[in-house]
């Protein structure tokens, strides 16, 4: 009997102790402090160029736009660059354009009180999107922006601005690995409307903390829900 009960506390006591190596963990990794996290994204972009001006008939329902584009940005633009032209009376659509001439002088135009110096841009509006595929919306004299294609359709991987963070070191992200925030400094390019161009430092898959100056490096959280 005092053997039988021998082996019976053994087992409870081996027992208990399994229970406690799983329950400890599992305890101290609920502690933790949550952090949000997201993902790098490939966006499609493309390098543009801007100018404003009015629309004009040609005759034939052919329709143009002289566009003042910036003396800044004139050298970017060349002759048969494709564009999309805008305006506040085309019913929200977008016509697709093509650059037919620019002109060989530059002139003063005065903005909003400021004086600057533009080229005249010629583009002839070859078809319409997201509406009747005809002209009907354009009229001689409305006002339009032409947002022209200067370089070469790419891809890039963008961060949200929230997930970079700056300090005397440089810029720098936190990717979550397992359970731990691991720095991981990077180069950034270009700043979209959509985030942070990431250059180099962080990979697709790579998931990463949002406002990483809440924690620090090699800090122990959990994703958010977890």
């Amino acid at each position: 009997m005092k053997r039988w009960l021998k082996w019976a506390f053994l087992g409870i006591f081996i027992t208990a102790g399994a229970w406690a190596a799983v329950i400890a963990p599992q305890a101290a990794l609920n502690m933790l402090p949550e952090v949000e996290t997201v993902f790098p994204v490939w966006h499609g972009y493309r390098e543009v160029v801007r100018g404003a001006g009015v629309i004009y008939s040609g005759g034939d329902d052919r329709f143009f736009l002289s566009a003042a584009v910036r003396e800044g940005d004139i050298n970017a633009v060349g002759v048969g660059q494709s564009a999309e032209i805008y305006g506040p009376a085309i019913d929200g659509g977008e016509y697709n354009a093509i650059v037919l001439e620019i002109a060989d002088y530059a002139r003063q135009q005065e903005f909003m009180g400021v004086t600057e110096t533009v080229v005249d841009v010629i583009l002839e509006i070859i078809s319409a999107e997201a509406l009747s595929g005809s002209n009907e919306f354009l009229r001689s004299g409305y006002t339009a922006e032409a947002v022209i294609g200067v370089g070469e359709p790419r891809e890039i991987l963008l961060v949200p601005y929230e997930a970079v963070n700056q300090d005397d070191r440089g810029e720098y992200v936190l990717v979550l690995a397992g359970n731990t925030a691991l720095r991981r400094d990077i180069i950034t390019g270009l700043e979209l409307a959509e985030g942070a161009e990431i250059l180099a430092g962080i990979r697709e898959g790579d998931e990463l903390i949002v406002r990483p100056e809440r924690f620090a490096e090699n800090m122990l959280v959990k994703p958010m829900g977890n």
